[in-house]
């Protein structure tokens, strides 16, 4: 069998492994993991726009950069974005200091796990859309975008790429209304 590896792939798989997490911890984490990407999101964004503004010209990181074989000051920025809000949606999910409520054992079982299928979905398709956005140089937060994206050769090459780049304030918008819509469903 030959498989090849590619950016579809990719978000294949990480959508796969969100979705089965979501089962896995279920309705009320997921919703915490939600939230936490949330303020992940804007919180890794804002450190990344600090960092571009305030250290990437300083004479001793690009000395740092050569020395870790990076290539440009946007890639750097990119990584911490990255990094930073993956930090923050796993703190926020394990030690957050708020509970969420969604009287799971009140619906009938088919209704349970397709909120769980969907929460696990969106919140799959948020994380990947600010990763993806972070990683091509731009910013939530402030216009900052690179010219010579990173992305725009994977861009053209992967359909699931361009979908999650192209419909990402679908994919920023769509987990909001989920809790919003999840909030009628509460049974009183």
């Amino acid at each position: 069998m030959n498989i090849n590896l590619s950016w579809d792939l990719f978000i294949l798989v990480f959508f796969a492994i969100i979705i089965a997490y979501s089962f896995i911890i279920g309705r009320n984490q997921t919703l915490k993991v939600i939230t936490g990407t949330y303020i992940a999101i804007f919180c890794s964004d804002g450190l990344g726009n600090l960092f571009l503004h305030y250290f990437a010209s300083s004479p001793t990181f690009i000395k740092v950069l050569k020395f870790f074989s990076v290539a440009s000051a946007a890639q750097a920025t990119a990584f911490l974005k990255v990094l930073t809000l993956i930090v923050i949606v796993v703190v926020i999910s394990i030690r957050g200091a708020f509970d969420f409520n969604s009287d799971e054992h009140s619906h009938h079982f088919s209704v349970r796990m397709s909120v769980t299928l969907i929460l696990g979905l969106l919140s799959a398709g948020l994380m990947m859309s600010a990763m993806l956005i972070f990683v091509s140089g731009g910013s939530l937060v402030d216009s900052i975008v690179v010219a010579n994206n990173p992305l725009s050769q994977i861009y053209s090459q992967s359909r699931l790429v361009r979908i999650m780049l192209d419909y990402s304030n679908i994919w920023f918008l769509m987990p909001g209304i989920g809790l919003m819509a999840l909030s009628y469903l509460k049974k009183k």
